[in-house]
């Protein structure tokens, strides 16, 4: 894709974005289309915001057993070492 050819897609691409914009903010029916997304919106936000609270918690929990491995086996050095 030439130099040209993204000009011209990131054109057609501002132009659709601004429309639904346009149409979100300025017109009733966007307004009532706005009014049922941004409930479902927000419990999407935080069901992220939840899972990256229990990502967090797993990688804490296997950063501790690693290091409870590593002390276990001498940080492998000696007897259970290879």
């Amino acid at each position: 894709m030439d130099e040209r050819s993204r000009v011209l897609m990131a054109t057609v691409m501002g132009a659709a974005l601004g429309g639904v914009c346009g149409w979100l903010y300025l017109t009733e029916n966007g307004q009532r289309v706005r009014e049922q997304i941004e409930p479902k919106l927000d419990d999407f936000i935080g069901e992220i915001t939840r899972v990256r609270g229990t990502v967090e918690k797993a990688r804490s929990a296997a950063n501790e057993g690693w290091r409870s491995l590593s002390e276990l086996t001498g940080s492998g050095q000696g007897r259970w070492s290879a």
